[in-house]
């Protein structure tokens, strides 16, 4: 573990170097270059208002408190309006869809079959609406992966399951310190889901019992492997009715004990469904990875997903990371990807906004994502709002065809810039201006 710590630092330490070379894959040679586009999120700061950034050392992120650091800017202008658009062949970005909403339901073959070409990795619940679809989704695109969504450290009241669980394992139930079960309230633009009853994610009974949840709807519809919702730590941010106390002490999980017992779980999840894909969410941000939500990366999933890449679904439209916030974010993505895992970065606009508002931050936390994409294992979507269709191709800018990064990023006077064969990515920290060009 202290070797996997050590890298973690290192790679935030470097994060804060001028120029800094990222982890990423040999460039290839892509089509020929596309037409001019360009795309910029064009954000002013505040009158009087200054940004924050905390004179803080990132080799001791660990001090730095997780919760979201920002500074405060305001939107000043539109991109193009959201379409859909097929995927260029020469694009770096690899695009996911967590589709596990009402929408796959009354979609139409056209849109499963678009849904299919521009996207990587499609997740669906488990039931014949995806299930029916897996083989054909393979035809339009071999190299797409199908997966299975799995509740997490959660059964559903009302269930069969749930019932079953009650009756012969009523120990694999978290409770809090007055003995209550613990249940989801809405919080951070999620709406609560009061049925969603906490299980006890270290009780290695209930361990077992989610691993074989989730390789049984693996194998009966032929999913390419599963994604774990819900492993992150927010039963300590509010999500949840109360906080799990662990049985073996007496006393209340910590946020590491929890997230350790979390990465236990992926691991006997992984050994259940063998050579199967799995990844979860849970990452938070780069200060939270380097304090506890690291143990998800650390056991045996193939990648790990953060559903609040740049910004809270539910935070201020114009509240940006901190350029220490950044820089750790950054570095989180380095070191995972310097491990092996696969990233998966998901930015949610689940409050009111304009299109122009929803286009500067596609805008701006995609060209945070393409600093550090290494085009192989490396994940983005956006959706806005909550409820939405979340295949959408939400903004041309998500297909952008940059082509091969020719290198890392740099970063001088506060911006960050990253050229690839066919453009380049820009990031100011201090006004808050992200902007994607391709080269005519």
């Amino acid at each position: 573990m202290n070797g996997q710590i050590s890298r973690r630092v290192l790679g935030a330490t470097l994060a804060m170097a001028a120029a800094i070379a990222v982890t990423a894959c040999a460039p290839t040679q892509l089509p020929a270059r596309p037409a001019t586009t360009r795309l910029t999120a064009s954000l002013t700061s505040v009158a009087g208002l200054t940004t924050q950034r905390p004179n803080v050392s990132l080799a001791l992120l660990g001090g730095v408190n997780a919760s979201a650091e920002v500074s405060t800017a305001t939107a000043a202008g539109a991109t193009e309006a959201p379409t859909s658009v097929e995927a260029p062949a020469s694009t770096p970005i690899l695009l996911y869809a967590q589709d596990w909403n009402s929408y796959p339901s009354t979609r139409t073959t056209a849109a499963w079959q678009e849904a299919a070409v521009t996207h990587q990795v499609l997740v669906g619940t488990p039931g014949p609406v995806y299930g029916d679809m897996i083989s054909q989704l393979h035809a339009w695109n071999p190299e797409l992966k199908v997966l299975v969504y799995d509740l997490g450290p959660y059964t559903q009241a009302g269930s069969s399951e749930y019932e079953t669980l009650m009756t012969e394992h009523p120990d694999y139930f978290a409770r809090d310190a007055a003995g209550n079960l613990i249940t989801v309230q809405a919080a951070s633009g999620s709406p609560g889901f009061a049925e969603n009853t906490l299980m006890d994610e270290g009780n290695p009974g209930w361990q077992a019992w989610e691993a074989h949840r989730v390789a049984t709807n693996v194998a009966k519809y032929g999913f390419d492997g599963a994604y774990i919702d819900s492993m992150g730590p927010g039963v300590f941010s509010g999500t949840t009715t109360g906080v799990p106390m662990d049985p073996s002490t007496g006393q209340a999980y910590t946020k590491a004990e929890w997230m350790a017992a979390g990465g236990q779980a992926l691991d006997v999840i992984k050994a259940a469904i063998g050579s199967k894909y799995l990844f979860s969410t849970g990452l938070v941000n780069g200060v939270a990875y380097t304090q506890d939500t690291h143990y998800l990366s650390d056991s045996t999933a193939n990648g790990v997903q953060t559903d609040s890449w740049m910004r809270v679904a539910n935070g201020s439209l114009t509240q940006w990371p901190s350029a220490s916030l950044l820089a750790a974010d950054l570095a989180m993505v380095q070191s995972l990807n310097a491990e092996g895992k696969a990233f998966y970065a998901w930015t949610k606009v689940w409050t009111t906004a304009t299109p122009a508002q929803e286009s500067a931050w596609d805008t701006y936390s995609l060209a945070a994502y393409l600093l550090v994409d290494n085009g192989v294992s490396d994940f983005y979507t956006f959706d806005s709002p909550f409820n939405s269709d979340r295949t959408t191709i939400f903004y041309p800018n998500e297909r952008s065809a940059l082509g091969a990064p020719d290198g890392g990023f740099t970063l001088s006077g506060g911006v960050y810039s990253r050229s690839f064969q066919f453009g380049s990515v820009t990031l100011n920290t201090t006004t808050n201006v992200a902007t994607i060009d391709v080269a005519p």
